[in-house]
């Protein structure tokens, strides 16, 4: 795919021209958002895993993206990691600290947005921390993703630590490219559902959707 790889070229203007070509070309901007770039930060991950691309590339490739997705969020009435919406129902996404990169957590975050749900950012946070969100009573659903088989244990030490804190747990959802690769995945890790799209994520815990299965609904 041309947009990953000119995400991590040295020049700065390289994917912002690519992207200003595709639109010109007739790609909508919800196009681009709900498919290239999901795509872009699958292909990524892949790249790095399989070490057809440096720490510093995908490091460089993820930034850019998320680049993308905040000044899409700036150009909106709202700000873009923590808004209010329609349906008043909230979900916490957590990017872990032993997660390299978030932008896949950025891609579902701002899908289940458009599906009308109010979502909260918790990146690099303090199990501790983490705790106290989960165990607030303000969120429906618990949403992690992870891309690595590496990350299975300390995923599972981080749920059950979750779990642990005593209070009301919303069901805990995992995603991202370890649902495809590995079997049994909320089985091994303790959570509630691991599933592959957010629509999927939002049924699964019975939660509402202001929008029709459309292009979003694609996993990042």
């Amino acid at each position: 795919m041309r947009l990953c790889a000119v995400l991590t070229e040295e020049s700065e203007q390289a994917y912002q021209n690519l992207i200003a070509k595709m639109m010109a070309n007739g790609i909508s901007t919800e196009q681009i958002y709900d498919v290239y770039v999901p795509e872009a930060a699958r292909l990524l991950g892949e790249m790095w895993v399989q070490d057809k691309a440096s720490f510093v590339d995908v490091t460089i490739g993820a930034s850019r993206l998320q680049t993308l997705f905040r000044n899409r969020g700036v150009s909106g009435r709202t700000n873009w990691v923590d808004r209010s919406i329609p349906l008043g129902q909230s979900v916490l996404m957590i990017v872990p600290k032993f997660e390299d990169h978030s932008i896949g957590a950025f891609v579902v975050a701002d899908q289940f947005r458009r599906h009308g749900l109010w979502v909260h950012m918790a990146i690099g946070l303090e199990t501790g921390e983490l705790q106290n969100l989960v165990g607030s009573g303000r969120f429906a659903m618990t949403g992690i993703t992870t891309g690595s088989a590496k990350t299975l244990e300390p995923m599972a030490e981080l749920i059950e630590s979750l779990r642990a804190n005593g209070r009301i747990c919303p069901p805990i959802v995992v995603g991202g490219q370890i649902v495809t690769k590995s079997r049994d995945v909320e089985q091994r890790i303790g959570a509630d559902f691991a599933v592959r799209t957010a629509r999927e994520a939002i049924m699964r815990c019975g939660l509402a959707s202001v929008v029709e299965p459309l292009s979003i609904d694609e996993g990042p």
